[in-house]
């Protein structure tokens, strides 16, 4: 008896939780948060759009392993380590390596003087966003640099968050 009067409550309570959580994770919500139109239109610093969720429809991009690299010309960690990305991207782009840098800049002129100053050769993007960029959320962006690769599917295979690891990734990898 002590014991059916103890798990009333619990099952009580975990009816209620049950009815709270399916109310969250309900179809409506997590499309507020995969708005996948917002994030593929980003813009290079020629104003060219760019759609990032399709890779395969780029000649360029298609079939190739994709690292998208997110950076700010503001953060200093993201700057000392686009030296880094240069040696990447002569090392990695003959074995079917390219490089997108999603910048998190909020100013098109800084954005684009940090571009002329690095002298990449890959796709630099952004939306002129920052931190309220859609694709923050998507990629679960939270500090830079940030680095995610993706195979050539277009399947997450793994996130770096400081350019030895990434270093590291890459060589296991490719």
């Amino acid at each position: 008896m002590k014991s059916s009067l103890f798990t009333l409550p619990i099952i009580a309570m975990s009816l209620l939780l049950v009815g709270l959580c399916g109310n969250f994770f309900s179809s409506s919500n997590l499309k507020n948060h995969s708005n996948t139109k917002e994030i593929t239109h980003l813009k290079t610093p020629l104003g060219e759009t760019i759609e990032l969720e399709n890779f395969n429809k780029n000649k360029k991009l298609k079939g190739k392993w994709i690292l998208l690299d997110f950076w700010a010309s503001w953060n200093s960690e993201s700057m000392k380590g686009r030296n880094v990305l240069n040696e990447v991207y002569s090392q990695y782009n003959s074995k079917n390596l390219e490089i997108i840098s999603v910048s998190l800049d909020n100013s098109k002129e800084r954005w684009q003087k940090a571009i002329a100053q690095n002298n990449s050769s890959w796709l630099e993007v952004s939306d002129l966003e920052g931190w309220k960029s859609v694709i923050c959320n998507k990629y679960n962006v939270s500090t830079l640099p940030y680095h995610v690769l993706l195979n050539p599917n277009g399947e997450i295979i793994k996130t770096a968050t400081s350019n030895q690891e990434l270093v590291t990734v890459l060589k296991e990898v490719l």
